[in-house]
């Protein structure tokens, strides 16, 4: 993902995450734009300086915190799906990273499956810890918000192959546009494993794939994953 996908979401996750609150229900305590006091300090102490109150973060150092700690912790940058990446950036923001990943792994790359596996999650916590409950609502109203940021945000999206890390990256352009400068196993291990996320890219993909000698090596990677 890039870093325009980046801001992009944490503007969507600043606005729901708030300024600073410090909520004796709340098991995240001191918490400041999303984050939480121990966190801030282990930021701080990591940099050679004195902790403080998380009342008193700056901008550049939630941006630091955010990029590090959640977006590629969870590694939501490595995603292809942009609404799944943004999906799996905001639950390790409000859920945790090592969370964030498990239900990535359980959606088997399904922005939907996550979604529902989330919502799951919630009212788990809520039965677990019934002081909890009284956030149900507002838990499932943020992934309801993030469903409909994510459909407007990154709704003409398509993949580009990344030349250094064999990965996938998605542009917002109007048409579907393909980039093969850059082809090697690993991109088509990568497209055979998310090829049920759009299906017309992927028959496009194959469709060039058969036909230009250039790939033809690489046509049983796309087709069978090995």
């Amino acid at each position: 993902m890039s870093m325009e996908h980046f801001d992009k979401t944490l503007n969507f996750i600043l606005q729901h995450e708030g300024g600073y609150v410090n909520d004796p229900n709340d098991l995240g305590g001191e918490t400041n734009k999303g984050i939480t006091y121990r966190t801030y300090s282990e930021f701080r102490k990591n940099k050679g300086l004195k902790p403080q109150s998380v009342r008193y973060i700056s901008n550049d150092e939630v941006r630091e915190i955010y990029y590090n700690n959640y977006y590629k912790a969870s590694g939501a940058d490595k995603i292809a799906d942009p609404k799944l990446s943004a999906y799996v950036f905001d639950t390790a923001v409000n859920m945790g990273v090592s969370r964030a990943r498990l239900l990535l792994n359980q959606s088997g790359g399904s922005a939907e499956k996550f979604e529902q596996l989330r919502k799951a999650k919630y009212e788990e916590f809520a039965r677990a810890i019934p002081s909890q409950k009284r956030y149900l609502q507002g838990w499932n109203n943020r992934v309801n918000d993030l469903k409909n940021f994510s459909e407007k945000t990154f709704s003409d999206n398509v993949i580009k192959t990344n030349t250094k890390s064999g990965n996938y990256a998605k542009s917002q352009q109007n048409s579907l546009k393909i980039d093969y400068s850059s082809i090697n196993a690993s991109n088509f291990r990568f497209i055979n494993k998310y090829k049920n996320i759009n299906n017309r890219l992927y028959d496009k993909i194959i469709k060039t794939l058969k036909m230009d000698p250039r790939f033809k090596k690489y046509y049983q990677f796309a087709i069978n994953g090995k």
